[in-house]
């Protein structure tokens, strides 16, 4: 019977990111680097590909540098990025980017929506006789190059995690997804690149199993970007929101030619 139901709520779901222009671009968090004055950068890009905006540096909560055998905290480097450039937040890298996973969380604060159908950030307290409140918070990690310890959990409420690390020529990568540590089934797992848009206007590239795993299908070489969200309701703080929103973003480049 649980399963029946979740799967119907799945299928639901599922509909409502199917409608043609239904919804907008999904507001996501990704990491990716560029070449800095002191050389390699991670970049804190937020928005989607196709529609980047500025994040704030205050809503950045942690960025950390992870290597096969060390970890290093990158928050007190960072900084807006070039004007000249698409807007991000930048932290130059403590080491080669080819043995490097980055992870970030961003808190985008408290939402509602009032009876007008405007939208205001902040929480009940202010707004009690809002229609609908949430909380936004969003994580995202890269492998930054083939000798990055891609498979590291790190302990993200919603996390990506890959089950291997793709070759050049690979059609399709497995991830495992986790909500507090637990697998997460019946999750929508989304796939973008550098120039698409991350969910809502695309169907979902896989669903995760019972065991929270899902296969994502590679399209084309260059940036990929893997993106999932959830939802609790009610909130953990109910006084605050009627729900928390989480998402969480993995990316990782294949600048080889793939085989789909």
């Amino acid at each position: 019977m649980q399963r029946a139901m979740r799967t119907a709520a799945l299928l639901a779901a599922l509909a409502g990111f199917l409608v043609p222009g239904g919804g907008a671009a999904a507001q996501e968090l990704w990491l990716t680097t560029s070449s800095g004055e002191a050389g390699p950068q991670v970049r804190v890009n937020f928005g989607s590909p196709r529609e980047r905006r500025v994040p704030s540096r205050p809503k950045l909560l942690s960025l950390v540098a992870i290597t096969p055998d060390a970890s290093a905290n990158l928050l007190p480097e960072v900084k807006p990025s070039a004007p000249d450039v698409p807007p991000a937040l930048v932290a130059p890298l403590p080491s080669k980017p080819a043995r490097t996973l980055v992870a970030a969380t961003y808190d985008s604060g408290y939402w509602v929506t009032l009876k007008d159908g405007a939208k205001r950030n902040t929480s009940r307290l202010m707004e009690p006789e809002a229609e609908a409140g949430r909380w936004t918070v969003r994580f995202a990690k890269a492998a930054l190059g083939p000798e990055a310890p891609w498979q590291r959990v790190v302990g993200h409420v919603l996390e990506i995690v890959p089950l291997e690390v793709p070759s050049a020529s690979a059609g399709a990568i497995r991830f495992r997804v986790l909500f507090r540590g637990r697998p997460l089934a019946g999750a929508a797992v989304f796939y973008a690149d550098n120039s698409g848009d991350l969910g809502q206007r695309q169907p979902p590239a896989s669903v995760t199993d019972e065991a929270g795993v899902a296969t994502v299908p590679i399209r084309q070489p260059g940036m990929q970007i893997v993106s999932v969200s959830h939802a609790e309701d009610p909130s953990l703080a109910p006084a605050l929101a009627d729900r928390d929103d989480y998402s969480a973003t993995f990316a990782f480049r294949l600048d080889e030619a793939t085989v789909n």
